[in-house]
């Protein structure tokens, strides 16, 4: 019997909560496959069949913990620069503080910035260069504004640190 797209990204996400909850009682190197699959219920095929390393599981949960944060609001793609797609970026940042702290003290923050790539890689597939690149910029930058924040224990709301990067795009219009 074939298990439906539904069937799958549900195991495959509880393969990322089994590891988040892992990665709080020791460092991610230190879990084993097999420790994270049994703590998921799930078999140690599936993890194989489905992905490469730990990083790509994380990867994956922090997707579907978006997909549900952008259904929940009406959100769309983060990279657009938009006041609203950025403050929605840092509201999602902040509804999943406690996995950003958790990512951030096992030294994993690479792996946000992979998710940001990969939504970012929808809309840059088939661009012209300008919006490529632009996109790109706006992802690197958003990630670099969001790790700054984190860093200093999120001290603005998610709305201030959209007006921020507006701020910095009505000022550089202005020169």
């Amino acid at each position: 019997m074939r298990r439906t797209t539904a069937t799958t990204d549900y195991l495959k996400e509880c393969m990322g909560t089994a590891l988040l909850e892992l990665m709080k009682e020791k460092p991610i190197e230190k879990i084993s496959i097999e420790e994270m699959t049994a703590k998921a219920d799930v078999g140690r095929s599936t993890y194989f069949r489905y992905f490469k390393s730990k990083d790509e599981v994380l990867s994956f949960k922090i997707t579907c913990l978006w997909k549900r944060f952008s259904d929940e609001h009406g959100a769309t793609n983060f990279a657009t620069g938009s006041y609203d797609g950025i403050r929605l970026f840092f509201e999602f940042c902040l509804s999943t503080r406690p996995i950003c702290d958790l990512l951030y003290s096992a030294d994993c923050q690479y792996v946000i910035l992979n998710f940001y790539l990969q939504e970012a890689a929808s809309i840059v597939a088939n661009a012209d260069a300008k919006t490529h690149y632009f996109i790109q910029f706006i992802t690197y930058g958003l990630f670099g504004l969001m790790n700054a924040w984190v860093l200093r224990g999120y001290k603005e709301t998610p709305q201030e640190m959209a007006q921020i990067v507006c701020d910095w795009e009505a000022s550089s219009e202005e020169k």
